[in-house]
């Protein structure tokens, strides 16, 4: 009998363990310089300069039913990068628009590379290959931010070449197009291209324009370089409107109403005036028109640098970065909350499921689709996630049921049967 009792000690030890398990949520800690992408209702996060978190791969659901500032629901992909990602960029592509392409200058040893490697998730079966690519690979670079349009075309301009410090003087202002349907690299046009740059935003407009923004010290914020992907042209758009700080390290989205919002970044290594943070582009006007907004919420964020800012619908959602204190940014003081802004009136919020009008911002031909990997072989919907522990329950109580039947039918062939025994078979 003591042995039936520790065997369902035993079980029911294992099952509030293992609902608890199945249930909790990953959390991840603060870092800098990581790379992001959106899929579907899933934003996933690559690598970090701080060197234990460099090739993580990290989802967020932002469904925006759901999402909120005091309970996100993240999870940790055992899809690592291939290499120490940091100041890469990712972008979406192919055909079915369910691959990230990882922008990156170290090779699978982490040494730099002379020239771009391309490495591509599979966001559904959460497989990493490296796409063979046709056409002049670019040399290699980073702290760059690359662009993906609705056809298939990443957008690659500027950066420090392969892994160059700020006055080495080894700072790019070419353009690159890397075709993710064909798997090939184009060369742009350098014609009136802008000077070079890194650390700077790009931001593509709903009519095929690239807009990119800072990336120096000494850069007018007021005049604007313009890529049109459609002619592949440089031009320019000398902006009106409020005066804006030159800043690297920063990023911009484009609102659903055509504002390009930009947030952070840095001058010097010095934070940037609290009031001066966030600031609007106005695109639908011509020319251009800048606007300064008052940091005001609920949940007002720190001054970041080297963060990460996504769209999804009408709200702008800020992850990681270096925080910054006393007029300089630290880099063993890292972000690790999120927040949000509803762009519609820039207003800090907990949560976006703040109206019932707030459209859906998901492709419904990606979201079926989109899964959050939890392994190379698997892929999880976040349903299914959530509906881990029940089955987990299920399950164990089956076993349990086996394991009891299976300790007592053992029991019953342990007893010494005795001619005249009720016992007797």
């Amino acid at each position: 009998m003591d042995s039936f009792k520790n065997y369902l000690f035993l079980w029911l030890f294992i099952i509030p363990t293992w609902t608890t398990a199945g249930a909790d949520g990953f959390t991840p800690l603060g870092r800098f310089r990581q790379s992001s992408a959106l899929v579907g209702n899933k934003l996933y996060f690559f690598g970090s300069s701080v060197i234990v978190q460099s090739r993580d791969n990290i989802i967020l659901d932002v469904t925006l039913s759901t999402l909120n500032t005091s309970n996100p629901l993240w999870f940790l992909s055992n899809s690592s990068v291939p290499t120490n990602s940091a100041f890469a960029s990712a972008c979406v592509g192919g055909p079915y628009k369910n691959m990230i392409y990882l922008l990156e200058h170290l090779n699978t040893t982490n040494d730099v590379s002379n020239n771009i490697i391309v490495y591509a998730l599979d966001t559904i079966s959460g497989t990493w290959i490296i796409p063979i690519m046709s056409g002049t690979i670019p040399v290699s670079r980073q702290q760059f931010q690359a662009i993906n349009d609705a056809n298939g075309k990443i957008y690659m301009f500027g950066g420090f070449k392969g892994f160059m410090s700020p006055n080495s003087g080894g700072v790019l202002n070419d353009i690159n197009i890397l075709d993710t349907f064909s798997l090939t690299w184009i060369q742009g046009s350098n014609v009136s291209a802008p000077t070079s740059r890194a650390d700077f935003s790009a931001t593509l407009l709903k009519n095929g324009l690239i807009l990119y923004l800072g990336g120096g010290d000494n850069i007018n914020m007021a005049e604007i370089p313009i890529y049109d992907t459609y002619n592949n042209s440089w031009s320019k758009m000398i902006a009106t409107g409020d005066s804006i700080d030159p800043r690297s390290g920063h990023t911009a989205v484009l609102s659903p109403d055509g504002h390009v919002i930009i947030y952070g970044g840095s001058k010097n290594n010095a934070t940037l005036d609290q009031s001066q943070q966030i600031a609007s582009l106005d695109t639908t006007l011509n020319p251009y028109k800048w606007s300064v907004k008052s940091m005001i919420g609920n949940n007002v964020p720190p001054p970041l640098v080297f963060h990460s800012a996504t769209i999804v619908g009408n709200f702008m959602i800020l992850a990681f970065g270096q925080k910054g204190v006393n007029n300089a940014f630290d880099s063993n003081d890292l972000n690790s909350q999120l927040y949000i802004l509803d762009t519609r009136n820039y207003v800090w919020v907990t949560s976006t499921n703040t109206s019932t009008n707030s459209p859906n911002p998901q492709n419904p031909s990606v979201a079926q689709i989109q899964t959050v990997i939890v392994s190379n072989s698997n892929s999880l919907s976040t349903g299914v996630i959530v509906a881990i522990p029940i089955i987990s329950n299920v399950l164990i109580a089956i076993a349990g049921f086996i394991g009891y039947w299976l300790f007592k039918k053992n029991e019953r062939d342990d007893i010494v049967r005795i001619a005249g025994s009720k016992n007797t078979a």
